[in-house]
């Protein structure tokens, strides 16, 4: 799965080094050097639905917030597939969308963490006013419905918010002049993001169908 998100092109040596053990070595070593944003990412994840679910308790007395989930949560459990779908669809490429046009900025590799903390800010807010307002069934309609969408859907931001740091990097270095190698490709920037979009809609068009016809049976509300 890396290797076919991975956008950066990779040159092969002629010369393959003569002892196994300091290969592997290397390889080890390349591999932990390129999926370093992955893991930086995936820790603000953790953090950013830590973070929302502790601090909901604060910003609970705030109408509006609490507004936007009852809303959310109504349109889930109204049986409209339509609306489902286009909720999931608002609330995924919203930050899908943040992290491509941050990639294509030289400034982008600085604010990629933002749509990833967000989004996960919302993950957790949310987590924990379905568990206040609506206890065990809001946790079991969560845990069957929405969050193994939220982790496709994550799982891509991720991804998308790695080849944005390096797409940033490689138009900082153009425009300073200090670009040598042309090791990103452009193309393969743009087809993964539409790859990483028609995976994400795949899964939220299965999740709203669903949601459609097992919400309403488990009436949260």
């Amino acid at each position: 799965m890396t290797k076919v998100i991975d956008f950066r092109k990779r040159k092969i040596s002629k010369f393959q080094p003569k002892s196994h053990g300091k290969k592997l070595k290397s390889d080890f070593a390349v591999q932990i050097s390129e999926e370093k944003y992955k893991i930086v990412f995936l820790a603000a994840c953790m953090a950013g639905i830590l973070m929302g679910a502790i601090g909901y308790r604060s910003i609970q007395s705030e109408s509006q917030i609490t507004e936007i989930f009852s809303e959310n949560i109504a349109i889930f459990t109204g049986g409209e597939f339509l609306l489902n779908l286009f909720l999931l669809l608002k609330l995924d490429l919203t930050f899908l969308l943040a992290d491509f046009f941050l990639g294509t900025s030289f400034l982008g590799s600085a604010l990629s963490f933002m749509p990833v903390i967000v989004k996960c800010l919302y993950i957790g807010c949310f987590s924990s006013y379905i568990y206040n307002e609506h206890e065990l069934k809001g946790v079991l309609f969560a845990i069957l419905l929405l969050y193994p969408c939220f982790a496709v859907t994550t799982a891509g931001l991720v991804f998308a918010s790695n080849e944005n740091v390096y797409m940033s990097k490689y138009i900082f270095r153009c425009l300073s002049g200090k670009s040598t190698v042309d090791n990103i490709s452009v193309k393969l920037y743009l087809l993964r993001y539409l790859l990483l979009c028609g995976i994400n809609l795949s899964c939220i068009s299965v999740t709203s169908f669903l949601i459609t016809f097992i919400a309403p049976k488990i009436s949260i509300i």
